[in-house]
């Protein structure tokens, strides 16, 4: 039975959606996993209280620091040794839990894991993939999506490489394949790091590390030409921020403009109803909980983030995507790829 730490005050949401989200997994989960809830004992329990927990394996453990969203990540990391965030990698690393997952601040957590964890062999940086919409089956990453901004040719090429096991192993993808995110599609298109990039894919192509279908462009992201997308941690952070904001824009345009034709008699009630729950359904592919969260690729553990504003579902999910990496030995099939460069 798999052991899966859980941040209990990481996210806008905590405790309450943590511990909801705790709940309803275990409950799915019957027998299968064991939670360890880590946070302030003052504010969880009561909330456990409220639930019956009687034959959840659910253990609970008290941290009384928290790292907040406004912490500085390595000083946060360095200074609260006995937050919740800190002391569920610290049980992974004593193999006292198989998995750790928080919605709380993505750069301790990443600082976190480095520092607790380390890097798995051979590993250069480890890397933050985002889903993103795509028009086929399937699934889209893009990678960097903030871990590393500075990124050299050879850091890209790896995390084209640690994604296409991901995709292979973990999300069952028989062929993943690999695009560079460029001005244009030519080989000798961009800056001089992104054509030396293009040649060290094109030799990891050879090497079948990858699957290389050269350059891509922006256009490209939502086609599902590639499934996996490389960049820099500024430009996939730039995306992945504009790509979640895409909803709520046309949804604050939609609304009113509905509301406009139902006043006016142009959309009778029940059409407007019909209309909105198009509309509704449309944006399901930008819905980030059903995937809860992502791991960070190359950290010599599992350790999944999510989204800041996770609810009990994205929580679920995230214990799931723990659980799940475990399983398909993500982290020992990196290990054995990059023994192999």
């Amino acid at each position: 039975m798999l052991t899966i730490a859980v941040d209990a005050m990481g996210g806008d949401n905590a405790p309450e959606c943590v511990v909801e989200g705790t709940i309803q997994t275990l409950r799915e989960a019957g027998n299968r996993l064991e939670v360890l809830l880590i946070g302030q004992e003052e504010k969880v329990q009561p909330l456990l209280d409220k639930h019956d927990t009687n034959g959840l394996k659910l253990r609970f453990m008290h941290a009384p620091e928290v790292i907040t969203m406004n912490d500085v990540p390595a000083i946060a990391v360095k200074t609260k040794q006995h937050s919740s965030l800190v002391k569920g990698l610290v049980l992974c690393k004593e193999k006292k839990a198989d998995g750790f997952v928080s919605a709380g601040n993505t750069g301790a957590l990443m600082a976190a894991s480095l520092f607790v964890l380390g890097r798995i062999p051979g590993v250069h940086r480890p890397a933050i993939a985002a889903y993103f919409p795509r028009l086929a089956p399937g699934l889209t990453n893009v990678v960097d999506v903030g871990a590393n901004v500075d990124c050299k040719p050879e850091h890209l090429v790896q995390f084209a490489e640690m994604l296409t096991i991901y995709q292979r192993d973990a999300a069952g993808m028989e062929k993943p394949l690999t695009g560079l995110l460029n001005i244009g599609e030519e080989e000798n298109k961009g800056p001089e790091l992104l054509k030396q990039t293009y040649s060290l894919l094109q030799e990891a192509d050879r090497k079948n590390k990858v699957n290389f279908i050269g350059n891509i462009e922006g256009n490209d992201i939502l086609s599902s030409r590639a499934s996996i997308i490389v960049c820099d941690g500024l430009v996939g952070n730039t995306l992945l921020k504009f790509g979640e904001s895409i909803p709520e824009f046309l949804s604050s345009i939609f609304k009113p403009s509905l509301k406009e034709l139902v006043v006016s008699g142009q959309l009778d009630p029940k059409a407007a109803e019909l209309t909105a729950n198009a509309f509704k359904a449309m944006f399901q592919p930008f819905d980030v909980e059903k995937f809860g969260g992502v791991p960070f690729l190359g950290v010599d553990g599992i350790s999944i983030v999510g989204h800041g504003r996770s609810s009990a579902k994205a929580i679920m999910n995230m214990i799931f995507m723990a659980e799940h990496m475990i399983e398909k030995q993500v982290n020992q099939h990196i290990t054995e790829a990059l023994a192999d460069n």
